[in-house]
């Protein structure tokens, strides 16, 4: 079972409308750009493509809200990374070891732990990630709001991501959606570029 203190995540909120932005803001390739970082296609499909392995599901299976789940969170990290950045937060693969020996050792196994995050849509391969992307928000949030309660370090840490979300203006290629600064949240494909999914594949 993932442990409790780890839940201090970017809440994924559904209620406004993303703004759309034309395709000719994207380099080609990418699957979206935040700031000066880059989410390409080929990231984001070795990404599902690994879920899809570990679910044991066919590589090109289509799965959009697979696809969309894995894009909003590379979106997500890419934010946080970026405010962790501003602030001089880092973590350490020790800080990723020790958390991880933790959660197995609440798991109770190395398969068990590794079950539990499947059923989150990740992978064997990310969990070293979602561990880190995890303790990053948790130094992120004492950062910015030392000393604070669990629920009132969560809102400044949100609203941190979201000012960063606001300033660097993610610009999502269409076929994926629109993004919500807000919301920090892909909204649908408008109806007028509803151009398909691509499948996932393995990289190249």
């Amino acid at each position: 079972m993932i442990t409790a203190r780890r839940r201090i995540i970017i809440p994924a909120a559904v209620l406004a409308l993303g703004l759309l932005v034309g395709a000719c803001s994207n380099s080609a390739g990418n699957a979206a750009v935040v700031g000066d970082q880059m989410v390409t296609e080929q990231t984001l499909d070795s990404q599902v493509t690994a879920v899809l392995t570990a679910q044991g599901a066919p590589a090109n299976k289509q799965d959009e809200q697979l696809v969309t789940t894995t894009l909003n969170w590379l979106i997500v990290m890419d934010l946080l990374e970026q405010v962790g950045a501003d602030l001089d937060v880092t973590v350490t693969q020790g800080d990723i070891d020790r958390e991880l020996a933790t959660e197995t050792k609440s798991a109770g196994s190395k398969e068990a732990l590794e079950d539990a995050y499947l059923k989150q849509l990740v992978a064997p391969s990310q969990i070293n990630d979602r561990i880190r992307f995890a303790l990053l928000a948790q130094k992120v949030a004492s950062a910015v709001a030392p000393g604070a309660a669990t629920d009132q370090a969560t809102a400044a840490l949100v609203a941190a991501v979201v000012a960063k979300s606001k300033a660097v203006n993610p610009e999502v290629n269409p076929r994926y959606g629109t993004w919500d600064s807000e919301n920090l949240q892909l909204a649908g494909v408008p109806s007028d570029l509803s151009t398909p999914l691509p499948t996932p594949a393995a990289s190249n």
